[in-house]
């Protein structure tokens, strides 16, 4: 198993669970980063980088994570977003995720809800 150094065992389990989960997660400041496929929308077929907050990370899996960290050019209709934590280039945008559905692991369910808010993307403007 791989660990992470300098990070709570929440945060480090953060990153194995989706790494195990397919989206291969690293520490970057005081940040987790990792990409998904978009499914759906202006992005479909690409892989788009994203991320969370470390602190937000420090009761996982119990606790999901609120603020998706997405690189400034994917815009959307509506959205609350503010650059806190994010790396150069990027903001956090507020989304509601419940972790209700525990047939699946907490950080498959997180995937797919980060492709599902990426899938809302609206185009660039040309």
């Amino acid at each position: 198993m791989n660990e992470v150094p300098s990070v709570s065992a929440a945060a480090q389990q953060f990153v194995l669970d989706m790494t195990a989960a397919g989206a291969p997660a690293r520490v970057d400041g005081p940040r987790i980063v990792y990409e998904v496929m978009s499914v759906n929308g202006s992005h479909v077929g690409q892989a788009v980088a994203t991320g969370v907050s470390i602190s937000e990370v420090e009761s996982w899996p119990a606790v999901p994570p609120h603020w998706i960290h997405l690189p400034e050019s994917i815009r959307f209709e509506q959205t609350n977003m503010d650059t806190t934590d994010c790396a150069p280039g990027f903001v956090r945008h507020s989304r509601d995720f419940s972790y209700v559905d525990t047939s699946i692991p907490p950080a498959r369910a997180w995937l797919s809800h980060v492709r599902g808010f990426v899938s809302i993307a609206i185009a660039a403007a040309a």
